[in-house]
């Protein structure tokens, strides 16, 4: 599928490969991108915490990743994480329960969003725990 990657202010499009089983190990799933001739190849135990650790390489490369996944207000809930694949995951707003209405694909793309880098987004989630706390 194709990626959208902002480097130096500019918007690259990119193909990015998942795959559900990682040929090396079927528990696992696997996310490959080449950037700049360099590929990249990510293994976790979800898309999710793959799609972090990409996004740690690519933050050292002064390169944001744009996808829901990378958004400020999107993080998974501890079920989601471990239901499935982590493919999917809630839009976050402060004093709000997350609800069904705002789950979203992390390799979607929603421009209406602002995409950050992973401890901003870290940052935001633990703001908005900390908001629905009763």
């Amino acid at each position: 599928r194709m990626m959208k990657l902002m480097k130096d202010g500019v918007i690259i499009e990119n193909e990015i490969s998942l795959y559900e089983e990682s040929p090396s190990d079927i528990d696992k799933v696997l996310l490959e991108i080449t950037v700049d001739g360099e590929k990249i190849v990510c293994e976790s135990e979800n898309f999710f915490n793959a799609l972090t650790n990409l996004r740690k390489q690519l933050e050292q490369k002064s390169i944001q990743i744009m996808c829901n996944g990378a958004a400020k207000i999107v993080y998974p809930s501890p079920m989601q994480l471990s239901m499935g694949t982590g493919r999917m995951a809630y839009k976050q707003f402060t004093g709000q329960q997350a609800r069904m209405t705002d789950v979203v694909d992390i390799f979607e793309c929603d421009e209406s969003l602002c995409f950050v880098g992973i401890n901003e987004q870290n940052e935001y989630h633990q703001k908005w725990l900390q908001s629905i706390k009763g």
